[in-house]
């Protein structure tokens, strides 16, 4: 039976267990804990759960739900013996009471800044739970399919996923769904499942953000924990000089419980509806495993039993864990997996014991190559090549002769950073010891790189692969690593068409003044920051630069910190584990397989300009004197410098749309697109990230304040209108509508939204596959038309027949005004000047 409270001002005893207050019953009392301890409880749905406990004197158990006028949200039991004292009262009684009587006013607002800090806590670990889950059925539902690529009839190995919302079997759906997001982001999947593999974080290929943080930045909370904080006489009196300062911090505090509460429910239904399809029902996705199994034992599937087994076992160990976990966090076992962990667990038993030689033998051969080989490999003698790799990073420190000082606190952060289970962890500290390191690295980067440069390229093997891939400590990298390193370090680079630079080669470019030094992260140029830095100098132009200040190693310095050195950390991904220096941990997939080279991007380039052939084109004013051509304006395609940077990550940077932005050729220079030296996802879709940046960057530039004037048609103006005004579109259906704006909260730009459907147009429209609305179909067609090829192939389709007929008049008209235009400027024998000659084939249709 719960507490009587009707009668006023009494004072308590209650036993162990005992209820105090019953969830869903009006709160109508003030209730102070004297001494003892009670626990909150509440029931979730299906789900029974111990939020926190209150423990010692002076405690308002239950002034939540009494200061909000709600019944009580949870139960609150005794969890020792307690004293409780109880005041009959109701909500507007008890907000006058923290007013009048500050004291209690204060124990309130203890106790609810006591409670939130519990909840939040709870709040925390059941979302941490979910987030595992759901990282857990992402890649296990990534190597289902893997396993067995036939289970959708209609995709064929190697092929593009498309996402399909018919599918009845909801794992099957969640599956295709993952999959089709996971290649639209650049993701590869491994030719073969590893345990690697699905231990690794996909969040930003399966557009996921398997974060365990919790959102919470309620400014006016922390602002009242702070003066609590402080010495109880000192906030007392505060109190007592503005009772409604309490008041206040009550309402803010009842508000930011609640919310919490209502966080803490979704977090739990969302965790229940994961783990049903995790384990509840024929179709649960641990089922899947099963069937897969027992195909396997029948002899029907031909998966090696050294790839089926170690997945199947991972999965076993981890549900088991996070069943552990969920135990923990609520107090009882979840209910809903039935048999099927069972069924696992017995099939895993029996088959390990079965092919436990073949497991054996491929476990021996595993240890043996990550041991390496002392044989030539590749032409590379590896006993040898260890020799000559020995004290990596003391070599590259002596060639640097960096600060003694500097080199000694860094190889003391290097050897506690290698102590830890995995150095690129997020976890505040490690990111503090990774930050100092990389300080000194650069440093050591550049004055490697100046010595190097001035030695005629020569210096130890060490320093040529940490100038080239970023490499420093062997002991960081295992040996096949560093043998594909070492194989590939003086491979030529091919012979593209387009301008694509090693880092190293760039590098040298700046040095020698051969291009023009690149922005900082803030848009700064070199010559704008040395002009800060000599303000009191009166230098107005780069020519007033003294010789002193602008020196090759000057430049070089400033390209690294500027430019280089950005670009490798946000290559890599994810700042927040980010470390200039390659490790294994780096590595998640073969490193011979996210290698690039300058073929690799010439290729990607390539697939990409026969989509769009104008993607890096602009209108150009072109002068000629001797014919009496003053100014004409004219289409010119300008692709802009690719750098291959050392680093390692799933990103490529836009980083200048132009490489001079005032004066004379500036809307004639090229841009600069950084690509990491190891791409660990797919080039193209990458690559089209960052041509989209290009593309809107470059626009937005050219127009200057029109950008966004749709009064000017242009890619920026008209997206812009789309994105600001597609609620209002009479082209698109109410379900659209809401799907468009679900999609956008993804994005943080209208730029990303812009990437985003860019890719879609590239990849899918282009094929004749319809994956953007009409409305966006419709701006597309218009600014980035297709080849020729491509748009008499689409043209047939009728979401395209209309749009085409359009661009096809408005182009022909426009190469009918030139080509008139243009006469007059013919030679003897009808002939152009080139320049004019392809600006009128460019609006040939």
């Amino acid at each position: 039976m719960p507490l009587d409270t009707s009668k006023n001002n009494q004072k308590i005893p209650v036993n162990p267990g005992e209820v105090l207050f019953i969830g869903g019953k009006a709160s109508t009392s003030m209730n102070i804990l004297h001494e003892g301890s009670v626990r909150v409880e509440t029931t979730l749905g299906d789900i029974s759960i111990v939020l926190y406990s209150l423990e010692g004197a002076n405690l308002t158990p239950g002034i939540f739900a009494l200061l909000e006028g709600t019944p009580y949200p949870y139960t609150i039991r005794a969890k020792t013996s307690c004293v409780v004292s109880t005041y009959v009262m109701n909500q507007a009684n008890a907000k006058k009471t923290l007013t009048s009587k500050v004291s209690v006013g204060v124990m309130a607002v203890r106790t609810l800044l006591k409670e939130i800090g519990e909840l939040y806590k709870r709040v925390l670990s059941i979302k941490g739970l979910a987030s595992k889950f759901e990282q857990t059925m992402d890649n296990l539902g990534a190597v289902y399919y893997i396993l067995n690529p036939s289970i959708f009839s209609d995709v064929t190995p190697g092929s593009l996923i498309t996402r399909d919302e018919n599918i009845i079997d909801p794992v099957m759906k969640l599956i295709r769904n993952n999959l089709a997001g996971f290649q639209e982001h650049g993701g590869m999947l491994p030719d073969k499942p590893t345990v690697n593999f699905l231990e690794e974080d996909h969040g930003e290929f399966f557009e996921r953000n398997y974060s365990e943080a919790v959102e919470w930045n309620d400014a006016e909370f922390h602002f009242i924990r702070k003066i609590l904080s402080v010495n109880p006489k000192i906030s007392q009196a505060l109190f007592e000089a503005d009772p409604t300062l309490l008041q206040s911090a009550a309402e803010s505090y009842v508000k930011t419980y609640r919310e919490l509460f209502e966080l803490l429910s979704k977090e739990t239904y969302e965790l229940s509806e994961m783990m049903n399809t995790m384990f509840t029902g024929e179709n649960a996705l641990i089922e899947k495993f099963n069937l897969t199994l027992d195909l396997f034992n029948t002899g029907y599937s031909t998966i090696p039993s050294t790839v089926l087994l170690p997945v199947t076992e991972w999965a076993l160990k981890k549900s088991k864990s996070l069943l552990d976990e969920y135990k923990q966090i609520f107090g009882s076992p979840y209910s809903g997996v039935g048999n099927s962990l069972d069924k696992l667990e017995t099939k895993q038993t029996e088959l390990t014991a079965k092919y436990g030689h073949e497991l054996s033998a491929q476990k021996n051969k595993d240890e043996m190559a990550s041991q390496g080989s002392e044989t030539i490999r590749a032409g590379i003698d590896t006993k040898a090549l260890k020799v000559e790799l020995m004290n990596s990073a003391s070599q590259i420190l002596n060639y640097s002769q960096a600060d003694p000082d500097s080199v000694k606190e860094f190889s003391t952060l290097m050897v506690k950073l290698k102590s830890f289970k995995n150095p690129l962890d997020p976890e505040p500290d490690n990111r503090k010891i990774r930050r100092t390191i990389a300080k000194t690295y650069w440093e050591v980067y550049k004055k490697s790189f100046s010595k190097w440069l001035q030695s005629g390229k020569q210096a130890p093997k060490a320093v040529e692969l940490m100038l080239r891939y970023g490499y420093f400590d062997e002991s960081l990298l295992d040996e096949g690593h560093i043998v594909e390193l070492v194989s590939r370090l003086h491979q030529g680079g091919g012979n593209p068409t387009a301008p694509i630079h090693y880092g190293t080669d760039w590098l040298e470019k700046i040095y020698s003044r051969e291009v023009p030094t690149s922005v900082d992260e803030l848009g700064q140029t070199f010559f704008e920051k040395l002009k800060m830095d000599l303000k009191d100098s009166g230098i107005k132009s780069e020519k007033d630069i003294p010789p002193d200040y602008d020196t090759g190693d000057a430049r070089l310095g400033s390209e690294i910190s500027s430019m280089y050195e950005p670009n490798v950390r946000l290559t890599s991904g994810n700042i927040a584990s980010h470390f200039p220096i390659l490790t294994k941990y780096h590595i998640t997939i073969p490193l011979e397989k996210c290698f690039v080279s300058k073929d690799d991007v010439e290729k990607a380039l390539q697939y990409i300009l026969g989509v769009d052939y104008t993607a890096f084109n602009r209108e150009v004013i072109y002068r000629n004197e001797e014919l009496g051509i003053k100014s004409e304006f004219v289409q010119r395609s300008i692709i802009p410098d690719f750098i291959l940077v050392p680093s390692i990550g799933p990103k490529i940077m836009m980083w200048q749309d132009l490489s001079i932005f005032r004066g004379a050729g500036s809307k004639e220079s090229r841009g600069r697109i950084c690509i990491p030296h190891f791409v660990t996802g797919d080039l193209k879709t990458f690559m089209l990230e960052a041509i989209a940046a290009f593309r809107w960057e470059l626009c937005k530039n050219i127009l200057g304040p029109d950008w966004n004037n749709v009064g000017i048609p242009s890619i920026t103006a008209d997206y812009t209108d789309y994105v600001q005004f597609f609620k209002k579109s009479k082209d698109l259906s109410p379900e659209l509508k809401e799907k468009i704006s679900s999609e956008f909260k993804r994005f943080r730009t209208d730029r990303d939204k812009f990437a985003y459907d860019y890719s879609m147009w590239i990849r899918y429209e282009a094929e004749g596959v319809q994956r953007v609305n009409r409305v966006v179909r419709s701006i597309f067609y218009r600014h980035i038309p297709f080849h020729k090829n491509i748009r008499e192939k689409v043209s047939t389709q009728p979401a395209y027949a209309e749009l085409h007929n359009r661009f096809k008049n408005v182009r022909t008209r426009q190469h009918k005004e030139f080509e008139n235009k243009y006469k007059k400027y013919m030679d003897a024998s009808g002939n152009l000047p080139k320049e004019l000659y392809e600006n009128l084939t460019f609006y040939e249709v």
